[in-house]
């Protein structure tokens, strides 16, 4: 059985570990917070509790790590995870720079212990009958693809969201637009546009346009805007609609005729799940990456990223 340990109990982690309980691979055995101490200890009396991210870490018991952390402290705490041998799943984006992802995936790979960015896109079954459906060839070569994954939030000056050095729009969300492009197209990047909004100090909505051999990719992000996650995939025999892009359970095929078919796939559980059963893989068969999604994507997903931001003058 795989022990794990959380650090930051916030909603997202207490959303993994719904999903790691239905899992016969793995359990909870510790969580780490600070803000949420207090109700971490009075919902798990069967875990043990820290304070402290270092005694967690350095739990001999403890076997995998996910970091639920804001942005700003991923590479920190992965990078201290991996020292002490521990399988790391860390929350998106995994860090803010190209330098630090490649540390921790070299980290990982000289040590040989498992790292993930927690990218559940690529676990999700609908998605990969997406994958199929593309590589048979069902909608042609793609020449278009739009996806957006926009939300409105009221500002917090104290929300990491609007913290100028890891708030905004591109890496609150943007990496999600990023990751399914980088899974869809294995092309070059031929160049890049990127249009945005700032408000208090951040990037409240972006527009990415990537530019490919014979494909034009737009991305949308937004942090204070209507909600949208969708994405259409335009080819030279139909498209492709899906909502929300990045966990769908149903697809829309439009072939040129006017005909449409509809693909549906639910969850296996729920949509951490998958994520979390990869890690498993990766540990018990001793690997320190995913087939799925590997240490050289994250580090792509990252660039391109950093490339969209570093635009943002």
């Amino acid at each position: 059985m795989i022990h794990w340990g959380i650090i930051g109990y916030g909603r997202i982690a207490q959303r993994f570990e719904k999903g790691l309980s239905y899992s016969t691979r793995g359990k909870l055995y510790a969580i780490a917070s600070k803000s949420q101490n207090q109700k971490a200890q009075d919902s798990h009396r069967e875990c043990v509790i820290y304070t402290d991210y270092d005694e967690l870490i350095q739990d001999k018991n403890i076997d995998a790590i996910y970091i639920a952390l804001p942005h700003q402290y991923h590479y920190q705490w992965a990078k201290k995870a991996l020292f002490h041998h521990k399988a790391v799943l860390v929350e998106k984006p995994s860090t803010l720079s190209v330098d630090d992802i490649k540390d921790l995936c070299h980290i990982s790979e000289e040590n040989n212990v498992f790292i993930m960015e927690a990218m559940k896109s690529r676990f999700i079954p609908m998605i990969n009958e997406l994958k199929t459906l593309l590589d048979q060839d069902i909608i042609g070569d793609i020449s278009y693809i739009e996806n957006s994954f926009c939300y409105n939030s009221e500002y917090d000056e104290h929300s990491y969201l609007f913290d100028k050095a890891q708030g905004g729009a591109i890496y609150d969300v943007g990496i999600y637009n990023i990751a399914i492009i980088i899974d869809l197209i294995k092309k070059p990047i031929l160049d890049m546009k990127v249009d945005y909004i700032k408000k208090y100090d951040v990037d409240v909505y972006d527009k990415v346009t990537l530019i490919y051999e014979n494909c034009q990719v737009v991305m949308n992000n937004a942090i204070m805007s209507n909600y949208d996650t969708s994405m259409v995939i335009i080819g030279d025999k139909g498209k492709i609609e899906l909502t929300p892009f990045f966990r769908p359970t149903q697809i829309l095929v439009t072939f040129d005729d006017g005909t449409t078919k509809m693909y549906e796939k639910e969850y296996v559980y729920d949509d951490f799940y998958g994520e979390i059963e990869a890690v498993h893989s990766g540990i018990l068969e001793g690997r320190y990456e995913s087939e799925r999604y590997t240490h050289k994507e994250m580090i792509h997903g990252i660039d391109i990223m950093k490339k969209v931001k570093d635009m943002m003058v």
